[in-house]
């Protein structure tokens, strides 16, 4: 494939979990092909942005670079004012939907969700989208652990076998906005308030189109929900855990469970540790460049 970029969408402080992420994608990318990273930002501040830019160069990956953008904010002025998620995530949660019209001289698309983790080259996730395909993802854990919850009555979809986790997606531009141009994107948005806002959307819009990736490209729960939910569903959460030594990207999504690494003090399982150490990383790394 072509051009390809990781996207990243941030606002405000939450700009300390994107370096971070930014800072495991740079320190374990292996390729000599150009990447680009791409960040959608609102609000921030300059000095950050300077720094984050210097990343890649900091670790030696000068095949890397990093540009920050402006929100879709043309693109999202035909979203109802009334739109609403039953879980109160924020509009901006639309943004990524508009990537690939936003972005469309690219070839390939990659969105993350700030708090991950990336543990692979960049470009593993790239190539486990076929090029026929419009869009590849995982499936979210809360339906995989949980086969005797059917929600797709509650999401308007027929069956949710294959329902992704919006949080980590790869998209091949020409065909997304071919099988989902901009006006139906638009139509699908202003139709009804959706319990889980953009990841309902993006189901329905790519329903039969989804290519299902591997569980390590977005490793969800951490084996202290697995072993929660193992009486449920024993044969997907040995899937799971059979991935575990192969990390790909790890998300940080427990769904409120269990405290994110950053909102406490003290790590307790190995993914936070890895989490505060690459902060740490990046973090010493700044401080002994600053002026």
């Amino acid at each position: 494939m072509g051009k390809k970029a990781v996207v990243f969408c941030v606002k405000g402080l939450h700009i300390m979990l994107t370096a971070t992420a930014i800072t495991s994608l740079v320190k374990n990318y292996k390729s000599k092909k150009p990447m680009k990273i791409l960040v959608l930002l609102e609000g921030g501040y300059q000095a950050d942005i300077d720094f984050i830019r210097r990343i890649p160069d900091l670790y030696g990956r000068t095949q890397i670079s990093i540009d920050f953008w402006k929100p879709p904010y043309d693109l999202l002025k035909n979203v109802s004012s009334n739109f609403a998620s039953g879980t109160w995530l924020p509009k901006m949660t639309l943004w990524r939907l508009f990537l690939p019209y936003y972005f469309s001289n690219y070839e390939q698309l990659a969105y993350l969700d700030n708090d991950v983790l990336v543990e692979t080259d960049i470009n593993d996730l790239f190539d486990q989208l076929p090029a026929n395909a419009a869009i590849g993802g995982v499936l979210d854990y809360e339906d995989a652990t949980h086969p005797q919850n059917n929600r797709a009555k509650t999401f308007f979809l027929p069956d949710t076998k294959q329902y992704i986790n919006s949080g980590v997606f790869v998209a091949n531009v020409s065909i997304y906005e071919k099988v989902v141009p901009y006006s139906k994107m638009i139509e699908l948005i202003n139709k009804r308030n959706y319990p889980y806002g953009d990841q309902n959307i993006i189901n329905i819009a790519f329903y039969n189109h989804i290519h299902l990736l591997p569980w390590r490209f977005n490793l969800q729960y951490d084996d202290r929900l697995l072993k929660k939910y193992e009486h449920l569903a024993p044969s997907r959460i040995d899937e799971i855990r059979g991935q575990f030594d192969q990390p790909g990207i790890i998300h940080f999504a427990a769904n409120g469970i269990f405290a994110l690494p950053w909102e406490k003090f003290t790590p307790t399982t190995k993914w936070e540790r890895m989490w505060w150490e690459t902060f740490l990383d990046i973090k010493k790394m700044q401080m002994a460049n600053l002026n």
